[in-house]
């Protein structure tokens, strides 16, 4: 695996249950719009009980998300959880979004969802500019590709970035780039514990021997 790709595990509504089953993971996203019960109380019980790097995210509905309170509420929540995760995410489109990054000093991973097919305004080379020029760490790009060709598209993206870039082809016709997209260079790929958040995740198990079986040596990329 190339030292910047990264495994995140993602825990939802059983996230404190889920903590130890996600040791193995290089990462964890705390999904704040999942959780039954507070949410700034369990990802801080989840902080206390690991040490690796943490992602507050508080999906908005519009990508996928189940938060139900208003767009003002959604960001006061993420930006509370801040205090206890190491990176944030939040959405290119979210009409707080420069409000998250400006507010936080955690490096914040912007993120764009489709979970239809490819985006139909815009491509995905325009969608990562305008995510470089929000003050983003990481880029993060998510569609759902309709045919191999797609797919192809995503990693020649990864390989002409010049930023941090985490591609994911959710569905089955891009399930399988979870594995391989981390050899072009996707900076993350997620996975789940407990049950699939997201269509085409594989779980933690899964992924990583794929991922095994699947990666060259890295001293010849």
């Amino acid at each position: 695996m190339k030292p910047e790709s990264r495994i995140v595990a993602t825990l939802g509504k059983d996230a404190l249950r889920d903590v130890p089953l996600a040791s193995k993971a290089d990462m964890i996203e705390v999904r704040l719009d999942l959780i039954d019960g507070d949410p700034l109380e369990t990802i801080r019980s989840v902080r206390s009980s690991t040490n690796l790097p943490l992602i507050a995210t508080n999906r908005r509905r519009e990508e996928g998300g189940y938060f139900k309170g208003s767009e003002a509420q959604r960001v006061d929540l993420l930006l509370e959880a801040c205090e206890f995760a190491d990176y944030v995410d939040i959405e290119l489109n979210a009409e707080l979004r420069s409000e998250i990054i400006s507010r936080t000093s955690k490096p914040a991973i912007v993120s764009y969802h489709d979970f239809k097919g490819l985006p139909r305004q815009k491509d995905p080379k325009s969608i990562l500019h305008e995510i470089s020029i929000t003050g983003a760490a990481i880029a993060k790009i998510a569609i759902t590709p309709s045919s191999l060709k797609d797919n192809l598209m995503l990693l020649e993206l990864l390989l002409e970035s010049d930023m941090p870039l985490c591609v994911i082809a959710m569905g089955e016709i891009g399930r399988h780039l979870r594995a391989v997209a981390p050899i072009y260079g996707s900076a993350l790929t997620y996975c789940y514990i407990s049950e699939a958040v997201a269509p085409g995740q594989m779980s933690l198990g899964d992924l990583k021997i794929a991922m095994k079986i699947l990666m060259p040596d890295p001293n010849i990329l």
